[in-house]
């Protein structure tokens, strides 16, 4: 049904769907108390998404109605052919704590009144095209904020004094000003493309030649397909002021744009006395990637757990378990305890 839906099931599909449209807004006619969640999901299954954008009308009026109504957590998720633009009663809402918004637009946010108390937002798949800020936007509760698959960052400018946790993945165009020193930031998950543009605009910020420590505990990075130049020197460079890492967890695809490890790259890393737990992830069971393993464990002095996952795309079970066994074999002389999993 999904991929090649009849006319008859169009139909029927389309009928149901303002069906359900319209019991949602008698039930939201008819509730007088408050709503603190409110949940769309129209990701799960196939839909006629014309019959959606013909209802965009209703959507607005829902949001209205539970902005009104002490809401503190709103969840939306759509198809991005809808082009379903959030109306601004959302951003203005006093109440609202989470937000996490996928594949939706945004037009416009009012910088002078934005979620003074939200403190967790997820943008997935939004595109920020019509959104123009000369002024900074201030979240001032803002403790966890997430951009993946976002188009368009560079209309951004947020000031978040409280970041905790900072995520950014699958962002062609990263450009997004964050107004803050970062040094609230104790979890910083960034692909390889993000991870670059990341550490240019540290650099601009004067976090060089004495770079301010920064206390980020954990990190994560991850591979874009989208960038395969060398980040050796961004990646050092980050390890040098996150005296603080306890965690890290790194793409064994990255083993071909990280580059060679050098004596820098060694001498800063055993310097990262905290850091105790390494998680590698995507291992194929390539050589090259045995190697860039080996040479990892014999940076990191103090690690005491190291856990390895097997990619979802290796299928050589045979030469992956040799590895395996290769792996806990040549690995036999660090204190850390290895564990492979797949």
């Amino acid at each position: 049904m999904r991929a090649q839906p009849t006319k008859e099931q169009k139909k029927n599909f389309e009928i149901s769907v303002s069906v359900a449209l319209y019991v949602i807004n008698k039930v939201l006619n008819q509730h007088n108390g408050l709503i603190r969640k409110f949940v769309i999901d129209f990701q799960t299954t196939f839909y006629n998404s014309k019959t959606l954008r013909y209802q965009s009308f209703d959507l607005d009026q829902w949001f209205l109605f539970v902005t009104r109504k002490g809401v503190e957590e709103i969840n939306l998720s759509l198809l991005g052919e809808d082009n379903y633009r959030l109306p601004n009663c959302i951003f203005s809402c006093l109440t609202l704590k989470e937000l996490h918004l996928n594949a939706v637009c945004v037009d416009s946010i009012n910088a002078h009144c934005t979620l003074p108390n939200v403190i967790s937002l997820r943008f997935e798949n939004v595109d920020f095209d019509g959104v123009d800020l000369p002024v900074p936007v201030d979240f001032p509760m803002l403790e966890n904020l997430s951009f993946i698959g976002c188009d368009d960052l560079s209309n951004l400018n947020i000031t978040a004094q409280k970041l905790e946790s900072l995520t950014i993945n699958n962002c062609r165009v990263f450009q997004l000003s964050i107004n803050s020193d970062l040094r609230s930031v104790r979890t910083l998950d960034l692909d390889n493309y993000a991870f670059k543009e990341f550490v240019k605009r540290c650099t601009r910020r004067g976090l060089q030649p004495q770079p301010l420590p920064l206390n980020v505990e954990y990190l994560r990075v991850s591979e874009h397909n989208y960038l395969r130049d060398d980040i050796s020197s961004e990646f050092i460079h980050l390890l040098r002021i996150c005296p603080k890492l306890c965690k890290l967890d790194i793409s064994v695809l990255l083993n071909d744009v990280l580059g060679k490890l050098s004596e820098e790259f060694r001498s800063v890393a055993q310097g990262l006395e905290m850091l105790h737990n390494l998680n590698l992830v995507d291992f194929v069971a390539y050589e090259e990637e045995f190697v860039f393993i080996k040479g990892l464990l014999a940076l990191f002095p103090a690690l005491e757990e190291v856990v390895i996952r097997r990619s979802e795309v290796c299928d050589c079970d045979e030469n992956f378990e040799n590895y395996k066994e290769l792996l806990h074999l040549k690995c036999a002389s660090t204190k850390a305890k290895i564990t492979v999993i797949g």
